[in-house]
């Protein structure tokens, strides 16, 4: 047991040096051109079984002394040489680009737009994909340039964590595997995932909502009258005018607001934080899907009620960063 203890401490003292040392050697950035600092090139397992198979050309031709296999072995080691140099260069010189992506809530799957740029000398052919995530292939002619969409889950709420990137190629017979893993820093919001509860009405002192609740503000200056029109309630229809001319008239409120509410931290019961966050998410949508005007109360922030997708993109934000 204190065995595996101790391997387990060891393959994650082994993975943060690495990821140090990576974080030095390829920082995230919003654009990464690949070169010789941050690509890597290592034999295949095709470029293993090549070279065993070189080994043994070569033990039969001294050991036969047999010119045409010697032959046959040096054509194919010169083969294997210019296939590093080819291989390299298709990776090397190309340019990864992020995009900017939508926000997306804590759990669901994000695009992540990325354009890579091809040398413009050289024609590429890679694979590149998060890991456990799916890989694209992408071909490009001299100079071209492709968007690719990569998809990403985003685990939890906040900044999107970056994460490596790998972009390989094994072009052009397979022998060598050419790679790097570019941290593209992608601007997105994660926001906490919601849970759906009914907004919550709470009733003050002198007949006033408080609190967390929700405010029904309607405004009491009349700015006309008009011919009653379908849809308005009895409570906008003036009487008076209605009798002296025998048709209905209705009033114009001026400055009519609606509803606007208050959407607190205090609101909610005292349980688990990211339970309350989920909750006044759904809160601030179900405001902004009824057209409602709303603020937001969390601990240290305080955002005055508006509408409008700028003010709920907002407000998601700030729970999200909470």
């Amino acid at each position: 047991m204190r065995d595996s203890k101790e391997t387990h401490s060891n393959k994650h003292w082994l993975r943060r040096r690495w990821e140090r040392w990576l974080s030095r050697r390829i920082p995230p950035a919003g654009e990464i051109t690949l070169s010789h600092r941050n690509v890597f090139i290592f034999p295949s397992r095709t470029g293993w079984a090549f070279g065993i198979l070189l080994i043994a050309l070569l033990l039969t031709a001294i050991n036969y002394q047999n010119s045409l296999i010697y032959g046959l072995t040096f054509w194919l080691l010169s083969i294997g040489h210019g296939t590093i140099w080819l291989t390299f260069r298709n990776l090397s010189g190309n340019t990864l680009i992020a995009g900017r992506p939508d926000d997306c809530f804590a759990g669901d799957r994000v695009e992540l737009p990325v354009t890579m740029k091809a040398n413009k000398n050289w024609a590429v052919a890679i694979v590149l994909g998060y890991p456990n995530e799916g890989e694209h292939y992408v071909t490009l002619a001299p100079g071209e340039s492709q968007r690719v969409d990569l998809g990403r889950f985003a685990q939890r709420r906040g900044k999107l964590t970056d994460a490596r990137l790998k972009v390989e190629t094994q072009y052009p017979f397979g022998l060598l595997r050419a790679w790097s893993w570019a941290a593209l820093d992608f601007d997105v919001t994660v926001y906490p995932k919601p849970e759906y509860t009914p907004l919550q009405f709470s009733e003050g002192a002198d007949g006033e909502h408080s609190g967390d609740a929700v405010v029904q503000i309607v405004g009491d200056d009349i700015a006309g009258i008009r011919e009653y029109g379908y849809g308005d309630g009895l409570n906008q229809i003036s009487w008076k005018h209605s009798a002296r001319t025998g048709a209905l008239k209705t009033r114009e409120r001026e400055q009519e607001q609606g509803v606007m509410c208050w959407l607190s931290w205090d609101a909610l019961p005292p349980e688990d934080s990211e339970l309350r966050l989920s909750r006044l998410t759904s809160w601030v949508l179900q405001a902004d899907e009824k057209g409602w005007r709303y603020g937001l109360k969390l601990p240290g922030v305080e955002i005055a009620p508006d509408q409008g997708p700028a003010h709920r993109a907002q407000c998601l934000k700030a729970l999200a960063l909470w």
